[in-house]
């Protein structure tokens, strides 16, 4: 008997490039990076998660990076309902209230030109194929049919969106608002997620205002608006997750609804980085000999992250708020530029949760008066520290970093 050896090997490659998630067992090396990552599969919960590495700053750098390099939108016409087991129209399946097409949806509508998702009872999604039912409309009702043996199980959710991702990237890229838009382009600055209709656009250093205008213009988009001001977490309420803006909280672990929006996420903050710092959170990762003394250095003098504000002309505003009872002690080193005038300063924050102290050095090398930081205020549990531009014509330009901890 000839006995023939084969070589076994696992996905390989630069670490952006490797799937997100791997397959249930699945071994993944990233070969730039020297880590090595094994899938827990596309149920694990954590697969709508985005799990952020450690480095310094991470935390605010990448809520930063959410908060003012977004625009948030919906799309119109998203609805839900729950599968009963027993019934296939999704008129019944809806309290015997037939869905609605929105204006503009072209007619006749097929199969395909709609976009059907399972989520079971642990909100694991699955993509309905078109062959699977049928679409009739009338005036502005459309009913989708499903075939028997396709028929959504009992408290299932379906998320039924009515628009395809080719006609929003032609909206889009129509529009005027100038970001690339092929989804198969690195730069590519539209992210859509049909399985919750929900997306965002990458507008660089566009503004957010006149960009969510554009966007809430288009026929296929409802709303539009920043991370405070449209939480896209939340739309689907068969779903159960409460309403709220994209959060990076200290865990580095920042929560979506859905596996897509997971992996849009991770792909945005990876090219705003400019560095694959971010991965759907179900791929276990394995410290290898290379990779784990980069970890324990990197949390410590990794990446500055430095965060950009601008401090509006004749404006009083916040520049930031924490949690007093979890951060207390802030340091934040800074240089600022407004006019002509250059200036370089250290902040310094303690508080008691009652009582603030609160110290500015700082050197210029013309007068930058002008912007100035207030003693900082508490309200409830957050301090928040906040600046008036009293220059009526010059907006500040403000670089910082920041460092925070807990004294008890």
């Amino acid at each position: 008997m000839t006995t023939t050896y084969v070589r076994l090997k696992n996905r390989r490659g630069n670490r952006e490039n490797l799937p997100q998630p791997l397959a249930e067992g699945e071994i993944g090396l990233a070969t730039d990076t020297r880590e090595l990552f094994i899938g827990a599969g596309s149920q694990d919960s954590k697969n709508r998660m985005v799990q952020v590495d450690s480095f310094l700053n991470a935390e605010v750098q990448t809520q930063s990076l959410i908060d003012t390099r977004l625009v948030m939108f919906t799309l119109a016409g998203t609805q839900s309902f729950l599968g009963d087991g027993i019934n296939a129209s999704s008129t019944v399946l809806n309290s015997n209230v037939a869905l609605t097409l929105p204006t503009g949806k072209s007619t006749p509508v097929d199969p395909d030109d709609i976009t059907v998702t399972k989520f079971d009872l642990n909100n694991s999604p699955t993509a309905i194929p078109s062959s699977n039912y049928t679409v009739s409309v009338a005036g502005s009702d459309f009913i989708v049919t499903f075939v028997s043996t396709a028929i959504p199980e009992a408290n299932s959710k379906i998320v039924v969106t009515p628009w395809t991702v080719n006609e929003i990237v032609s909206s889009v890229s129509s529009s005027g608002l100038g970001v690339e838009t092929n989804q198969d382009l690195s730069n590519n600055a539209l992210y859509i997620d049909l399985t919750t209709g929900t997306g965002f656009v990458d507008i660089g250093s566009g503004t957010q205002s006149t960009s969510a205008t554009t966007l809430s213009g288009l026929t296929e988009i409802a709303s539009a608006n920043d991370n405070a001001n449209l939480n896209i977490r939340g739309t689907i309420s068969d779903l159960g997750y409460a309403s709220s803006k994209l959060t990076v909280p200290g865990t580095l672990l920042v929560e979506t609804d859905s596996p897509t929006q997971a992996i849009l996420l991770s792909k945005f903050l990876n090219k705003a980085l400019g560095t694959s710092q971010t991965s759907v959170a179900s791929n276990i990762k394995i410290f290898t000999q290379d990779s784990k003394p980069v970890l324990e250095t990197d949390q410590y003098i990794g990446q500055n992250g430095l965060i950009k504000s601008t401090l509006s002309a004749n404006t009083s505003s916040t520049v930031f708020t924490y949690d007093v009872t979890s951060e207390n002690t802030i340091i934040v080193d800074y240089s600022l530029k407004i006019n002509n005038a250059y200036a370089v300063g250290t902040i310094k924050i303690i508080s008691d949760g009652a009582n603030v102290e609160y110290m500015d050095d700082r050197i210029e090398t013309n007068d930058t008066s002008a912007v100035a930081f207030s003693t900082p205020s508490i309200s409830g549990t957050d301090i928040k520290l906040s600046y008036t531009n009293a220059d009526t014509t010059y907006d500040a330009s403000m670089s910082y970093v920041l460092k925070r901890w807990l004294t008890s």
